[in-house]
Parts: C-alpha cells; sequence; structure tokens
C-alpha cells in the first residue's frame, strides 16, 4: 500500500500507543472513536499496535474516516484521516 497524499504527520491530532492498553486487556476502540468524534477534515489520529487494528478500521471508516497503516519494526503505525 502506498502512502496517501493525505498522510502529512503535521497533521496528526491525536497520537495513542495502545500497546499498554491491550497488554492489560483494555481494547482502545472506544477511546480511539470518543477522541476522533470532534475531528475536523485532514485531522489524523494515530495509533501504535503491535497487529494491523482491523475492526478498528472498520469502525473507523463507517465513522467517515480513510485510513492508512504501516509496519515499523515490530509494531504497526495506523493513521486515520477525517474525510
Amino acid at each position: 500500500m502506498e502512502t496517501p497524499e493525505w498522510l502529512n504527520k503535521a497533521n496528526i491530532k491525536t497520537t495513542l500507543d495502545a500497546r499498554p492498553l491491550l497488554a492489560s486487556g483494555i481494547h482502545p476502540l472506544e477511546q480511539v472513536i470518543r477522541e476522533s468524534a470532534g475531528f475536523s477534515t485532514g485531522e489524523i489520529f494515530e495509533i501504535i499496535t503491535p497487529f494491523p487494528p482491523m475492526p478498528m478500521i472498520e469502525k473507523m471508516q463507517a465513522s467517515g474516516f480513510d485510513y492508512f497503516s504501516e509496519q515499523q519494526g515490530g509494531e504497526f503505525h495506523t493513521y486515520f484521516n477525517k474525510l
């Protein structure tokens, strides 16, 4: 998957490293939905996980976000762009 034109890291409004949450048994989906609810067009939410967050990607797409996910070492950085 090629990096999309909209991925300008200066537009990242929130970054969440979800690895500690996941390790303690907490799924970050509700937190991501809640925190991104007030985003304006072009604002980006970045989440860091140990695997591709497929259910979250589907939920965020249904909520009006595009996404891009890339592996960096042993972690995945997924960017949600408000459309």
